[in-house]
């Protein structure tokens, strides 16, 4: 020991303790625990669970983190991990989420998998809605010489009338089938699609 240490710890002086680095540190102790010596963690320091089901945490983990990697094989029933393929069965909470095999079969989650699954589950489908809302997205109308066109971005069609209002509704009755209820018997409305 260097005598100016020997000073410092004879005067009851404290030394700066060395900076902790955790890479180092962690892979020091994991090494001790795994040759059965013991070890001292560093004040501070959190003793995290080994998960009880690393399946589920996981596929909820891939689904929570990697949203766009998932997608519908069968809208509102059956959602595909894409880049693996794995199949995973959501039709509803009651029946329980499985994971679908390649024969069509089902190998349904334990209870406390599902309820590490189905959190995750249920902030993909609140961010995919299946379905039309109900509400039409906001139109523009212009017109020139007694022609009327009414048209959205998000669609590729185009309602064509004598006045905004034929416009409109041909339009609307394009782009909803909803809207397409209230339509007269043999009525024929001009539609025009977009070329791409």
């Amino acid at each position: 020991m260097r005598s100016f240490k020997l000073f410092d710890r004879l005067l009851g002086r404290s030394a700066a303790p060395a900076p902790f680095v955790a890479g180092e540190a962690l892979g020091a102790m994991q090494a001790a625990m795994e040759a059965g010596r013991s070890c001292i963690l560093p004040k501070g320091a959190v003793i995290v669970p080994e998960p009880k089901h690393p399946e589920a945490e996981r596929i909820a983990a891939s689904i929570r983190d990697f949203p766009e990697d998932w997608g519908w094989t069968m809208k509102g029933y059956k959602m595909i991990h894409t880049p693996s393929g794995f199949v995973l069965w959501v039709a509803n909470q009651d029946y329980g989420l499985a994971e679908v095999y390649s024969n069509g079969g089902k190998g349904d989650f334990s209870k406390p998998e599902q309820e590490i699954i189905w959190p995750a589950v249920e902030g993909w489908l609140a961010r995919h809605k299946v379905g039309f809302t109900g509400r039409l997205p906001k139109a523009r109308i212009t017109g020139r010489s007694g022609t009327f066109w009414c048209f959205a971005k998000e669609y590729p069609w185009a309602g064509v009338g004598d006045s905004p209002e034929e416009a409109y509704r041909a339009w609307r009755h394009a782009i909803s089938a909803q809207a397409r209820n209230d339509m007269k018997p043999g009525e024929y409305l001009q539609v025009r699609g977009a070329t791409l």
